[in-house]
């Protein structure tokens, strides 16, 4: 229940300026794609796509960085150095995984997360 109800709060808190038009959003550009008002649904599926994939890039460089500290602080205890390791070595296998599906993408083909739309007549 309280999983819900904190979805429920984060999405209101994201989407009701937006739909409101109370403030001016100004959203960043990621992958070369500006979210506007009005804009299609294929470019914002890109947008999304090149926006998560940047922030998973930062979760896994803080988790890097945190498991770095976490084994400098550790004192020499074999406990805390393997928990350090292991948190080292699922950054680095997120990493690996989030830069696999950019450059499979980006190499194979790019139109892949671009929705095709039929437009009506």
């Amino acid at each position: 229940m309280k999983k819900f109800i904190t979805t429920i709060f984060l999405i209101s808190f994201l989407l009701l300026p937006a739909a409101s038009l109370a403030l001016e959003l100004n959203y960043p550009e990621f992958g070369g794609y500006q979210v506007e008002l009005g804009m299609d649904l294929n470019r914002l599926v890109a947008w999304f796509y090149y926006f998560i994939v940047g922030i998973a890039g930062l979760a896994a460089f803080v988790m890097l960085v945190w498991g770095g500290v976490q084994w400098l602080t550790s004192a020499g205890n074999p406990g805390k150095i393997s928990e350090a390791k292991d948190k080292i070595n699922s950054a680095l296998l997120g990493l690996l995984i989030i830069l696999g599906s950019w450059l499979i993408l980006q190499v194979i083909n790019p139109d892949l997360i671009m929705l095709n739309l039929p437009t009506l007549p």
